[in-house]
């Protein structure tokens, strides 16, 4: 039992500035667009079969809540940022946010499609330990990756489609349960 505590402790930390899993460290708090957003919760994003870490995600909004139905369908600013734990190739990353964003978004994927195709050209390939953002805004989401911000792309509608990817039909249930902190 002591060891699985003393696990437990070092899988997560919290200081009164960061939350820190697995020694990758989070802000308990940001600004998105003057307003300050809480870390509502974090998780880890596994693939195929053999459930290989990605990478940690966190997602930050204005308040904590067990329930993307709260925040999904507003238009306050929300944030999620991911720390890399391996390479990724662009090519992978544009065809995972592919299917995510059509799985997220059945009814209006062909309509937002061309906006999609030209977000998900921005993607290039990620390093471990580096980071990528979605901050999603009420006229649009920017993406930065690796410290580059791009443009704002879409608008409300298209922010909020973006942000369905990690919690309407999501490809990694355990994440979308780390995100809403559960």
């Amino acid at each position: 039992m002591r060891s699985l505590v003393l696990g437990l402790v070092t899988l997560c930390s919290v200081s009164a500035h960061a939350l820190t899993v697995d020694s990758i460290a989070f802000d308990d708090k940001v600004t998105v667009a003057g307003k300050e957003l809480v870390l509502n919760g974090v998780g880890i994003r596994k693939a195929t079969f053999l459930k290989i870490k990605v990478y940690y995600g966190a997602l930050y909004l204005t308040a904590k809540t067990t329930n993307s139905g709260a925040f999904l369908g507003t238009n306050e600013p929300k944030q999620i940022t991911m720390q890399f734990v391996r390479d990724v190739d662009a090519k992978d990353l544009k065809k995972t946010y592919k299917e995510a964003f059509e799985g997220a978004n059945k009814e209006t994927y062909k309509n937002m499609l061309p906006t999609f195709e030209a977000f998900n050209n921005n993607f290039t390939d990620i390093k471990k330990g580096e980071r990528m953002v979605f901050t999603f805004l009420p006229d649009g989401v920017v993406l930065t990756l690796a410290g580059k911000s791009f443009p704002k792309a879409g608008d409300a509608a298209f922010s909020h489609a973006i942000l369905n990817m990690w919690f309407i039909n999501p490809l990694d249930e355990g994440l979308t349960k780390g995100l809403l902190g559960q």
